[in-house]
């Protein structure tokens, strides 16, 4: 379950803006995505922050920080 995970995060890496992601359950998700971001060890995926959508609470974005706003 967690390469699944995984994917969104490399998904949004290669993404000029970042994703969305569609969920019945955004926290139980962003749970899943921080688990998997901090086992996988990749620095590069730091860039990435998961902030919840304020138009629709079922989506979650992920989004590219600039490197100087990259601290989770």
């Amino acid at each position: 379950m967690n390469e699944d995970v995984l994917s969104y995060w490399y998904q949004a890496l290669a993404s000029p803006l970042g994703i969305q992601v569609v969920c019945s359950d955004p926290d139980k998700i962003r749970a899943r995505l921080y688990t998997a971001r901090k086992e996988a060890k990749d620095f590069d995926l730091a860039q990435i922050a998961v902030c919840s959508s304020p138009f629709d609470p079922t989506r979650l974005w992920l989004v590219k920080r600039s490197p100087d706003d990259a601290q989770t």
